[in-house]
């Protein structure tokens, strides 16, 4: 190698043997390279090639990138002016300094994660004293970093932990270099707040600690949203009460307290009367006011021992505790529907009126488990609400039977539906001034392959708690009027056909459409078709009543009022609706002529019905004696077993033939 002359070698030439040396003329073609500089700029051979980097010459040393086929890479440069072979050139010496700038940029970059993370980070020296904090911990701790520099972290325990816990954090940390976990400490201002932390240990290179470090985040917002949606999972948002997952866990608490020290409770299940007319009336807004009111009323009647919940829509529990007997709870739910039944006045003005069904469900009973008071409970609902609504019953095992028989009639009906196994029976409707049947009524009846001829009593209840009734009214209506154009087209005499409206039925908003549709289908004469609507349907929304009445009468069809005289029978709702017919009651039907009161009640009914321009049929009739009243009366039709009971279609075609 040749000798290289410098005039300032001290300057120049590399102090180790990493240090590339590269020769450049002053056009940078390189005119001498070490192996170490060609291992730094990762070109191969250097010599007569141009180098692409400064070529002046300068004492200070200078920081360049260097892009090479492993990566980019950083160097320091030093370069002086020399002479190589009598001619002026420039000596390079070439340090690599990437692993060093890498770490220069690490930790800055770690610095800058530092101070801008909102974690908290403390510092500790293995005498466990706070050494260095970022501006998250101050944030997080109201702790300022002079504060705490120096100080043990002990001055942010909380005092919710024991000191096993303590224990058992350290032994982690000293058995794996790692601990984390949730822990509560203190601010400044003296609030105990939630943390998510870890703590690691930081070692050298001999495996002596150097630091502790902790990282943490105050969870505070987590641990409330925890807690709200908890409370959520738990209790009915609408009004703040205990919900049926949270009732069956406490009642599960409570029966085996109960069974234990010899106790009594009782589980009262509460549907609400007339709550639904509300809510459709005056809306949802509405409708929420007065379960908020419910739910008030329903506190006050209840004991700090007890439990108040709301299952959804209409219906609460009430979970009495330490009851004396059945008669104990007795009082607490006549207290509940005397209270119930007060009028409330709603934000918009109006004053409204509901009432409450209760079923009790006892322990110890015929329940073992949550489960079982719950449906025994609502089992006595089922038959409070069945006996006449504000009341309340007891569960018993008939119930339990009258129960499980509901549900094995649902199922059987359910395919008695799809499987056509409804039947229509007319029953026939006589003109008491000719004699002549002049219409009929069409009543189903379910013919069950099992247990034969089901009358409607057994069912319809049934139908009309399971959603069922109004497929049953459709099939009956379309069933009919197919019937009827059936006997139209064999030339028999017009009759008039009645068919019953549900409230269910009638309350939905297309029954205008669904008639009409029938009827165009089927071919029969809107004329010779009579709607039967109770008065309870009417009244449960009158005004839309009357909308959905007079869409009806548009159509053709006949209206009348069913039941006459068992519901509001006012002169003033009577007026009010496009009636044709009335039919009075059974009920006022049967003691005639024996009780008098009955016979001036129906005679009020005829006076009354021909007064609105109705004509007035009579239900129920089973003796000649009651017809002839009702002639003398002028009373203009009649039915009942007095001509026939209802008959399949073709025993009423003989009807006919022998009339």
């Amino acid at each position: 190698m040749r000798s290289l002359p410098c005039a300032r070698p001290n300057c120049i030439l590399p102090t180790t043997i990493s240090d590339g040396v590269v020769v450049v003329d002053q056009r940078g073609i390189v005119l001498y390279a070490n192996r170490s500089a060609e291992a730094i700029f990762e070109r191969g051979t250097l010599l007569g090639r141009e180098l692409g980097v400064p070529l002046y010459a300068s004492d200070v040393c200078q920081d360049i990138n260097l892009i090479r086929p492993s990566g980019v890479g950083w160097a320091e440069l030093r370069s002086a002016p020399i002479v190589w072979e009598k001619q002026p050139a420039i000596v390079l010496a070439v340090r690599d300094i990437t692993a060093r700038k890498k770490d220069e940029l690490g930790l800055r970059q770690a610095a800058a994660v530092f101070e801008s993370t909102r974690e908290g980070l403390m510092v500790t020296d293995p005498a466990k004293r706070i050494v260095r904090v970022n501006p998250a911990f101050t944030e997080i701790t109201g702790y300022s970093a002079a504060e705490v520099l120096g100080e043990k972290p002990e001055l942010l325990c909380s005092g919710r932990h024991d000191p096993e816990f303590y224990a058992a954090m350290w032994a982690s940390i000293n058995l794996t270099g790692h601990w984390q976990g949730e822990i509560w400490n203190r601010r400044k201002n003296g609030e105990i707040y939630p943390e998510l932390m870890s703590i690691d240990v930081i070692k050298d290179k001999s495996g002596t600690v150097c630091n502790y470090v902790s990282v943490f985040t105050d969870i505070s917002k987590l641990k409330s949203t925890q807690a709200e949606l908890d409370f959520l999972a738990h209790h009915d948002p609408l009004t703040g009460l205990p919900n049926r997952p949270l009732l069956l866990s406490r009642l599960q608490h409570s029966m085996e307290i109960a069974q234990r020290n010899k106790q009594n409770l009782a589980l009262l299940m509460i549907d609400l009367d007339r709550f639904k007319d509300v809510n459709d009336s005056f809306g949802h807004l509405a409708g929420d006011e007065l379960l908020r009111t419910v739910t008030v009323r329903l506190l006050s009647q209840s004991r700090e021992i007890d439990m108040v919940c709301r299952f959804g829509g209409d219906e609460f529990a009430v979970l009495l505790e330490q009851v004396a007997d059945a008669a104990d709870a007795a009082r607490v739910a006549s207290d509940i529907i005397q209270d119930l039944s007060e009028p409330c006045r709603l934000a918009n003005g109006v004053e409204v009126r509901i009432g409450a069904s209760i079923g009790i469900s006892l322990f110890p009973g015929y329940g073992t488990t949550p489960e079982q008071m719950l449906q025994q409970a609502d089992s006595a609902l089922y038959q409070a609400k069945t006996e006449g609504r504000g009341r309340f019953e007891y569960f018993t095992e008939s119930l339990t039977s009258a129960a499980r028989e509901r549900i094995d009639l649902e199922v059987r009906l359910r395919r008695a539906v799809s499987q056509g196994e409804l039947r229509v029976y007319y029953q026939p409707q006589v003109d008491i001034g000719s004699g002549r049947i002049v219409g009929a009524e069409a009543l189903v009846r379910w013919q069950d392959p099992a247990e034969g001829l089901i009358p409607p009593a057994r069912f319809i209840h049934v139908a009309e708690s399971c959603g069922l009734i109004g497929a049953i009214d459709d099939w009956v209506l379309r069933e009919t009027c197919r019937q009827g154009q059936c006997w139209r087209e064999a030339g028999l005499p017009p009759l008039t056909l009645a068919v019953n409206l549900s409230a269910y039925q009638f309350l939905q908003g297309d029954i205008g459409d669904t008639v009409a549709r029938v009827l165009s289908e089927t071919g029969f004469a809107a004329s010779q078709l009579e709607l039967e609507l109770t008065e309870s349907a009417l009244m449960q929304r009158e005004v839309e009543s009357i909308g959905i009445l007079n869409r009806l009468k548009t159509l053709g069809v006949q209206l009348a009022i069913d039941d006459f005289g068992t519901g509001y029978s006012s002169l003033a709702y009577l007026k009010m609706f496009p009636l044709d017919i009335l039919k009075i009651d059974k009920r006022f039907i049967d003691d005639v002529p024996l009780h008098r009161d009955d016979m001036e009640i129906v005679a009020a009914i005829v006076a009354m019905g021909h007064s609105l321009r109705l004509k007035v049929l009579a239900e129920g009739v089973e003796n000649r004696s009651q017809l002839d009243f009702l002639r003398d009366q002028g009373c203009d039709l009649f039915q009942g077993y007095l001509t026939s009971q209802p008959v399949p279609a073709a025993e009423f075609e003989k009807l006919l033939a022998a009339a």
